[in-house]
């Protein structure tokens, strides 16, 4: 594994705790495989479907700023939203047709069919596609893309 997918995108946690933070993500992936994806939803934690509580929604080389604007506020003008949905989105929002899903279970049919209704198709990947990964979430959206360190004064660098 030597190849990246980087963008950014949103770490949704569902629930009565609902929440939407804007997020980073650094992966390396699989040879070919950071090339093909434009839109994609990773799950880090859940093992199956009725698990899930946290997903990362990430489209490929956005700023957090243009994925807030694009993606965040559709959502929530929705207020409620299903995996469907939101993988709908997110596909939409990014302009293709496909949801890369990383993850160690994969959607049920109902899930598949109303994104099918959409025009949507998920293509799975197992977790373990991924190999290293930096998520970097909660931070203000003024600061990404990351910025050149601040010069030292003269004086300072002794």
């Amino acid at each position: 594994m030597d190849e990246y997918f980087i963008g950014a995108g949103a770490l949704i946690t569902a629930g009565p705790s609902a929440s939407i933070a804007g997020a980073a993500l650094h992966a390396e992936t699989e040879a070919g495989l950071a090339e093909r994806v434009k839109a994609a939803l990773i799950d880090f934690e859940a093992t199956q479907p009725g698990e899930l509580s946290r997903v990362l929604v990430v489209a490929a080389g956005w700023t957090v700023s243009r994925f807030r604007s694009e993606v965040v506020t559709r959502l929530l003008a929705e207020r409620e939203c299903t995996l469907a949905d939101l993988m709908a989105v997110l596909a939409e929002a990014t302009g293709t047709n496909e949801v890369h899903l990383f993850a160690r279970w994969q959607p049920d049919a109902e899930t598949c069919a109303r994104l099918g209704e959409r025009g949507v198709c998920v293509v799975a990947h197992p977790l373990e596609s991924i190999g290293q990964a930096a998520l970097i979430t909660g931070q203000r959206v003024g600061r990404w893309p990351v910025q050149a360190a601040p010069r030292v004064a003269k004086h300072d660098a002794a």
